[in-house]
């Protein structure tokens, strides 16, 4: 294994009150102690050292506004953070939701999948796909997010439910809750078995990538309950990560492509500084001097191994 890529969507450094910020509930073992603590954000290019079960990692906070005015948004941010391109400077402005034709282009020719692919590196989406989503995705009746987009123009297979009856997926929600009971025939799994997962799919490639967006969902919706249960998960999952990774040969990269989650007193995107979280091999270099999530993708691509990714850099075609 290289580098398991872990994006989660709309994360950021937010207020010590609990009662704003969800990610400052008890039971956060692992996030709370490290994005939500006393001591608040490292500052710009600083990063923090971090420790969990005895493994040591390293924290900085990078800048998702880009330079741009407005609030960031979820096509630009994660264009940015799988090419290397600050997409909202390219595009003059932040997009949400799904990325235009524009960004598209921009993801088919230079994201991290696509480079890793031509360069003859083992890259794969560790995401399920249910079949009526994934019908309509490959019938062209369904825009893709970001991340979609890039696995597509990579040329990856797109993960099944067969895939994760074999163990070889994570759905997005990590436990399998949301389509436990479904005509699937798909069962709860823990947050500690979808890690073993993870880690058994990533260790048979050199980057491996998964998404997990129920934190921008639940933002959105300033649902208390669900942000405090879709956190609960996600710490529970990256907590196992973590526990099971080899520091010596392995890296787990945690990143964010703008804040929501952590103040639920709006529901919009915030201006918050988002985490990007190492451990493992090479964690203190992928983290180090960061401090926009433009230099995101070089730093990912460095440790995998995966050539042709400058650190800010701009588009290959305008």
């Amino acid at each position: 294994m290289g580098v398991l890529f872990v994006f989660v969507d709309g994360l950021g450094f937010g207020d010590t009150d609990p009662a704003a910020n969800p990610l400052r509930s008890p039971g956060l073992g692992f996030l709370g102690p490290i994005v939500a603590s006393d001591s608040g954000p490292p500052g710009p290019g600083a990063v923090r050292k971090v420790r969990f079960a005895g493994r040591r990692g390293w924290l900085a906070a990078a800048d998702a506004c880009l330079g741009v005015p407005g609030l960031p948004q979820s096509a630009t941010g994660q264009t940015t953070l799988l090419t290397g391109v600050n997409a909202a400077a390219y595009m003059g402005r932040h997009i949400n939701a799904f990325p235009s034709g524009r960004l598209r282009a921009l993801l088919e020719e230079q994201n991290l999948l696509t480079l890793g692919a031509r360069a003859g590196r083992r890259v794969t989406f560790l995401n399920m796909f249910r079949p009526d989503g994934l019908r309509l995705l490959l019938e062209g009746r369904r825009r893709p997010s970001a991340t979609t987009a890039a696995a597509l123009a990579a040329g990856l297979r797109l993960r099944t439910v067969e895939d994760l009856l074999a163990g070889q997926a994570v759905y997005h929600d990590v436990t399998c809750w949301t389509i436990h009971g479904q005509h699937y025939g798909v069962p709860l799994v823990t947050a500690e078995e979808a890690a073993a997962r993870a880690l058994k799919v990533a260790r048979a490639h050199d980057f491996c990538l998964y998404e997990y967006f129920l934190t921008d969902i639940a933002g959105h919706g300033q649902d208390r309950d669900l942000a405090t249960g879709v956190l609960k998960n996600l710490d529970d999952f990256l907590a196992a990560v973590v526990g099971g990774l080899d520091d010596e040969r392995e890296t787990l990269v945690v990143a964010s492509d703008h804040g929501n989650v952590e103040d639920l007193t709006c529901g919009t995107h915030t201006a918050n500084r988002v985490p990007v979280l190492a451990f493992g091999r090479r964690a203190r270099e992928t983290v180090e001097g960061l401090e926009d999530i433009s230099q995101v993708a070089a730093r990912l691509a460095r440790a995998a191994g995966i050539p042709g990714v400058r650190e800010g850099g701009e588009a290959e075609h305008g």
